[in-house]
């Protein structure tokens, strides 16, 4: 929110507008900054009819408070939620959910079956007992679709018990990166006996939704986007990184050495990227308006419609959507740009296209 001082900013003290011109800028509750270009929008709306004021010095003055200026709490440069404090409003868990719940999807269904392995879809369903977080905390995951989300969350925990059972990967511990509110976490919990669950975000309300509702054998972190995580060198039999790399625009590498550190010799890394086959995919659909990802691209970008209907850069490209806070891009890697850069902290065993959503999933271990 702008505010402008309506008292050094009057019609009467047009000198004084001039030479002391008192901009004051304030962030919305939510401590998100507001575009540059949409501040100085506003502030023109609000000068329109101010007579006799040095209109370029306002606008320099806005420019240079907005450089300098901080969130109310410093952590939100670097993370998300730091001060929330609201309660939540959660779903009954999926042992209790109506089996209607989950039959609303049959493609899902019909994905999820084969990895079952002769086991009961009924059967895992009963062994979930802890509650669903509601749309609004679920990281925009299956709005309005509670048993799906249960459901997506179940199809990537079975398909990274089914890549550890072809790298004779016997995990006694495992770590989400970008865990969001447990999707997947949850499933090692309800239908694993690994006895050490990690999971870290940068959204500490995600955190403290599994710190109020998740078994201990789950162990929260709230990190931020500066590569540090405080888990052990060699510790971790499985990493799992879902819609984390496809937003990370600045500290990948060191990011990947991060990660690189703590897998076990014998460990894997199941992560997701968008890659080639994203870009063909999303290509498809480009008139999509319910297509998230596409939009958000042509929103920062007019020009990617065009760009989309060409091969995809072959090389990391970026789509910055904000400047400020954690969360700010839309990443693509192409095959080849993983291979050089990628390849040099993990031995890449597999490119799985489209193996989560539009996601390609690569599967990584140590070199």
């Amino acid at each position: 929110m702008i505010k402008v001082n309506q008292n050094q900013l009057n019609e009467t003290q047009p000198t004084k507008a001039k030479s002391d011109v008192r901009i004051i800028v304030e962030r919305e509750p939510d401590n998100q900054a507001l575009d540059i270009d949409t501040v100085h929008q506003i502030v023109n709306e609000r000068l329109r009819d101010i007579q006799g004021l040095d209109t370029d010095q306002v606008h320099r003055i806005v420019t240079n408070r907005l450089r300098d200026s901080r969130p109310v709490a410093w952590e939100e440069d670097i993370s998300r939620n730091t001060l929330d404090t609201l309660p939540f409003s959660n779903l009954p868990s999926a042992a209790t959910l109506d089996a209607t719940e989950f039959k609303s999807s049959p493609i899902r269904l019909a994905s999820i079956e084969p990895l079952l392995d002769g086991r009961v879809l009924s059967d895992l369903i009963a062994k979930d007992t802890y509650p669903i977080p509601c749309a609004e905390d679920r990281e925009g995951y299956s709005l309005g679709y509670d048993g799906q989300y249960w459901l997506s969350g179940l199809e990537d925990y079975l398909k990274i018990e089914q890549a550890a059972k072809r790298y004779g990967v016997d995990a006694r511990s495992v770590f989400d990166f970008g865990c969001a509110s447990g999707r997947v976490v949850r499933h090692f919990a309800a239908q694993s006996d690994i006895p050490e669950i990690w999971g870290s975000d940068i959204n500490r309300r995600h955190i403290r939704w599994l710190y109020e509702f998740m078994p201990h054998t789950i162990k929260p972190i709230f990190n931020h986007c500066i590569p540090a995580l405080p888990i052990r060198d060699n510790s971790v039999d499985i990493i799992t990184a879902f819609s984390v790399f496809t937003h990370i625009d600045t500290f990948e590498t060191s990011w990947l050495a991060e990660l690189q550190r703590i897998l076990s010799d014998d460990g894997i890394a199941y992560i997701t990227v968008h890659n080639e086959d994203t870009w063909a995919a999303i290509r498809k659909s480009i008139d999509d308006k319910s297509n998230r990802l596409v939009q958000s691209i042509i929103n920062i970008d007019p020009t990617f419609r065009e760009t989309l209907m060409g091969e995809m850069p072959d090389t990391k490209s970026v789509y910055r959507f904000s400047q400020s806070g954690p969360y700010r891009a839309q990443v693509f890697h192409s095959n080849n740009f993983l291979r050089q850069v990628w390849g040099r902290f993990f031995s890449i065993e597999e490119i799985l296209p489209l193996h989560h959503a539009r996601q390609t999933v690569l599967i990584l271990r140590n070199k």
